[in-house]
């Protein structure tokens, strides 16, 4: 019986993790950012209804680079408020996701995530919607866990 590697889901890691952290910044009434993090809505997928602020993570895979290592692209776009000509609460709001996302790399249970080797961004977007909305990426090294078939 041979080892084979099982990657963890990186989208599910990430929107646990900055679900997480907007959560403690948002419960930090001492934060100057605790407004701006509050009532997130967090996911893989857009919701079916609109939210005032909305952080989707999508994983764009990656090839694989080592014994138990793989690069990925994930993408986040962010939507938050109403005024799609000035766009300075969606604009702050993708930053600080950006800063959690770029600080998301630690050795710990759970984190699947080694190096956070940058990202890109975060780029006015124009949505359909006229919501104000922001995209940027991030490149990401991953490791995975060995199994035995």
């Amino acid at each position: 019986m041979g080892k084979d590697v099982i990657h963890t889901d990186v989208e599910l890691f990430l929107t646990e993790h900055i679900r997480a952290r907007l959560a403690a910044i948002a419960a930090d009434a001492a934060n100057p950012r605790s407004a701006l993090a509050g009532g997130v809505y967090v996911g893989e997928r857009f919701p079916e209804a609109r939210r005032n602020k909305t952080v989707v993570v999508r994983d764009d895979g990656g090839p694989t680079t080592g014994l138990n290592t793989r690069d990925t692209t994930v993408g986040v776009t962010v939507l938050a408020g109403d005024d799609p000509t000035d766009g300075q609460e969606v604009s702050n709001l993708a930053l600080l996701v950006q800063a959690i996302v770029a600080g998301c790399a630690a050795v710990e249970a759970g984190n699947p995530v080694a190096v956070v080797r940058g990202t890109s961004g975060p780029y006015k977007v124009r949505d359909d919607s006229g919501q104000p909305r922001r995209y940027f990426t991030a490149d990401l090294g991953v490791t995975g866990e060995a199994f035995t078939a």
